[in-house]
């Protein structure tokens, strides 16, 4: 009935105005799974301070070498593994889009 709203943009440029779109008493939740590989680091990590200043929550499942957490446990088994994070927190590794979780102790 309310089809989700869909816009193209830049991960950097365009979000801060795309998050001042949410309704007022909204909780922004930015989420995103397996991308950040494919944006040259630089930009990746200004999304990282862009999207770390944000009202709101993150959450982020990425793999490790792309989004970097000191003091990880080791992975449960040598299967690609991504890092569940919110707010910046690593919390679990999930396998590929969260087929799995193994969450952090």
């Amino acid at each position: 009935a309310e089809p989700p709203l869909l816009v193209r943009g830049d991960l950097v440029d365009d979000l801060p105005a795309l998050a001042a779109r949410a309704p007022a008493g909204a909780t922004l939740v930015v989420f995103h799974t397996s991308v950040l590989y494919q944006v040259p680091d630089a930009r990746r990590q200004a999304f990282v301070r862009l999207v770390g200043g944000l009202p709101g929550h993150w959450i982020a499942n990425e793999a490790p070498e792309v989004l970097p957490y000191d003091g990880l446990p080791d992975a449960p088994n040598a299967a690609l593994h991504n890092v569940l994070a919110l707010d910046g927190k690593p919390l679990a590794w999930a396998r590929g889009h969260g087929q799995a979780m193994t969450w952090f102790a």
